[in-house]
């Protein structure tokens, strides 16, 4: 059955159809909601999550392989999740988060077993999760596993990997108990496309997986994080620079001392000029007989 197994996924990743093709490791399982979160900041958990959903198609073109004529399978959920196309809806949840989101995640409990190839394939993702690094950057978590009808017995847990980055940037409001996430695009991270992938998917990451919407109320706390703004926008922590004054030219003081010098020697010239003007009038009077006074006759 395992030859089975391997030689039904090798043949649809030589068709492109099953990028997500059995991996080898065993089936993940969601028996309870994970009890410790290995990437989340246990420090920002402030705000506790009361309840919370989670809607994500996981990737559109997964389920057409599976429900088509290729590998005639289909797909069945556990823990009170549903499906109502395009997406899988997680509602059992549980987390704590920072109120500017700069840390925390909100986890959700749930299983999709996805069979195919007359039982030959399956593959089960479970449990997934949103881990918040700052205001505009978090985590798609997610528990990944596959294995074949030859599988013996038992299944193991798989861990919680990070297996997509998500830009929050223009999708999330968040303000006071209220949190929202509408049409965010997971991208796959490596580890995220190694463990879709197994031996014969044809992930890579940055691939997209389908949007994700998040809603959740949160307690104990007013979530306000910080918006983000425009490079060179002023904030609080970027001030505006304040309107220069107009820069006025110093005075310039006025040089009164030289100025009373020169007006004083002026006068002084002016005088004396005046005194040798009318000594020379006197004088050409003197000389002048025509000017002298003659006696009548």
């Amino acid at each position: 059955m395992a030859r089975r197994m391997r030689g039904a996924v090798a043949a649809v990743s030589v068709l492109g159809a099953a990028l997500l093709a059995a991996p080898t490791a065993a089936t993940a399982t969601s028996s309870a909601a994970p009890t410790s979160v290995p990437f989340a900041a246990e420090a920002a958990g402030e705000c506790v999550v009361e309840s919370a959903q989670l809607n994500w198609g996981i990737k559109e073109s997964f389920r057409s392989y599976i429900s088509g004529s290729i590998a005639n399978g289909d797909w069945t959920t556990s823990d009170d999740m549903r499906y109502e196309t395009p997406s899988f809806i997680w509602t059992e949840s549980e987390g704590a988060i920072a109120p500017d989101l700069s840390g925390g995640s909100i986890l959700f409990t749930g299983a999709v077993q996805f069979t195919g190839h007359d039982g030959a394939l399956e593959f089960d993702l479970a449990d997934p999760g949103i881990e918040f690094e700052d205001e505009r950057t978090a985590y798609l978590l997610v528990r990944i596993g596959a294995t074949d009808a030859a599988a013996e017995g038992g299944t193991v847990e798989s861990e919680l990997v990070r297996a997509a980055k998500i830009d929050l940037a223009g999708v999330t409001e968040a303000s006071g108990a209220r949190l929202d996430i509408d049409g965010a695009v997971p991208v796959l991270t490596s580890e995220g496309a190694a463990a879709f992938n197994g031996e014969y998917g044809s992930y890579v990451s940055g691939d997209e997986l389908d949007p994700i919407v998040l809603t959740a109320t949160v307690g104990g706390c007013s979530l306000s994080p910080s918006a983000p703004t425009a490079e060179g926008t002023p904030t609080e922590e970027q001030p505006a620079a304040e309107e220069a004054a107009p820069i006025s030219a110093p005075e310039q003081s006025i040089p009164w001392l030289p100025i009373g010098i020169g007006a004083v020697a002026l006068l002084v010239i002016g005088v004396t000029g005046g005194m040798l003007i009318a000594g020379r009038g006197r004088t050409r009077g003197a000389a002048d007989p025509e000017n002298a006074d003659t006696p009548s006759e």
